[in-house]
């Protein structure tokens, strides 16, 4: 992708005082990044030949002396961009670049207000899924589908690219999928998975918006790598549950067994962040602040909704009100702002009614509610 100079920096919002505030980085990295800002913003055809040759060789030097680990290779990268745009004033964005399957994803339109599950094909084919909870399985080829027991699809591959489908869950509903390599994933009410039928050779790559519980099968040689709005998810065979709605604030990874990397997307200036779950980890990324934060927790908490009831250890009635209210596609006004804030601990049942879940928070929750058609008001 070519742009100028200009229009990175314009959409990056990189000014000389974003750099040296920049948190996370180390003072030789803040030193290298305003380098090639000063670099950046200097008009191209201003400078001389000699002029060329030793800023050049000043990024040069600056990137040797970063760290000789993955830091070191990105703003090589980078530094090697920059000095083939010095004859021509042109910026190639390499590091900030989407992947193939998640440009797919965000192509995509979506309807909101949908009820109804859907399993699209590549071929744009739509097959509608009716039932609550659903099952989806691909045979090995990627070329049969079994939709439950009583439904068989044919699905025709092409050979030269990739064939992604995209399978859409609304909020009410759930889906188990089990895909061509064996992996095998619980989707949650308000959640879409896109995935090619069949895997590359040398990766397996899945986009997720939404919550998902994961049981990747064991691959060593083909990591398996779940990509979201905030952050990439590598592994090699694990279970793991990933909640990574694209409209919450945070968004947040509980690994079981096995291990798993987190990278972060960060500005086109800095290299990635890289965080190591271990099992009984949970990581929660704030998107306003940008930043992670590690804790202990019981796994079996966050993975229990796929058996139809939900754990809550001191989770605020907030957070409670909105996973109920996609579970079971209800709108939940929540009038009292205070509420929100308050704690809830214990076990709720979610193949009982909306109404007997609230009667059971309210037993340790004080609140009083009200029910309409398909709308409850919480006061």
């Amino acid at each position: 992708m070519k742009k100028k100079v200009e229009d990175i920096l314009a959409e990056e919002k990189i000014t000389a005082q974003t750099i040296k505030e920049e948190a996370d980085a180390s003072p030789k990295t803040i030193k290298s990044a305003s380098q090639l800002y000063a670099y950046l913003q200097t008009p191209k055809d201003q400078w001389s030949a000699l002029e060329k040759k030793q800023v050049k060789s000043r990024i040069q030097h600056s990137v040797e002396t970063i760290s000789r680990r993955k830091t070191r290779r990105i703003w090589f990268t980078a530094a090697s961009v920059f000095i083939l745009a010095l004859s021509g004033g042109i910026w190639y964005s390499q590091i900030d670049q989407h992947s193939e399957i998640a440009d797919f994803a965000n192509s995509i339109e979506e309807n909101k207000t949908d009820t109804i599950t859907r399993l699209v094909l590549s071929e744009s084919r739509a097959i509608e899924i009716p039932e609550v909870e659903s099952e989806i399985q691909y045979n090995t080829k990627g070329e049969e589908i079994a939709i439950g027991s009583s439904q068989t699809v044919q699905q025709k591959l092409e050979p030269v690219k990739p064939s992604y489908n995209t399978l859409t869950v609304p909020y009410g509903k759930r889906s188990k999928i089990t895909l061509s390599e064996g992996t095998t994933i619980w989707l949650n009410s308000g959640s879409k998975l896109v995935y090619p039928a069949v895997f590359a050779e040398n990766k397996r790559e899945v986009y997720l918006d939404g919550e998902a519980i994961f049981e990747v099968s064991r691959n060593p040689e083909k990591p398996f790598i779940v990509k979201s709005q905030q952050y990439d998810i590598e592994v090699i065979g694990t279970i793991f549950n990933l909640n990574a709605y694209s409209e919450d604030k945070n968004s947040s990874t509980v690994l079981k067994e096995g291990s798993i990397k987190l990278t972060r997307k960060t500005k086109a200036y800095l290299p990635a962040e890289n965080k190591i779950v271990s099992p009984g980890e949970m990581i929660t990324f704030n998107r306003n602040e940008e930043k992670f934060q590690v804790r202990q927790v019981d796994p079996s908490d966050y993975l229990s909704w796929h058996h139809g009831y939900y754990i809550f250890r001191s989770e605020t009635l907030g957070n409670i009100l909105t996973r109920i209210s996609r579970y079971y596609n209800i709108e939940i006004d929540l009038k009292d702002k205070q509420l929100a804030g308050v704690t809830f601990s214990g076990r709720l049942d979610l193949k009982s009614s909306p109404e007997e879940v609230l009667n059971t928070i309210k037993k340790t929750t004080p609140f009083n509610f009200k029910e309409e058609e398909q709308r409850i008001t919480i006061y």
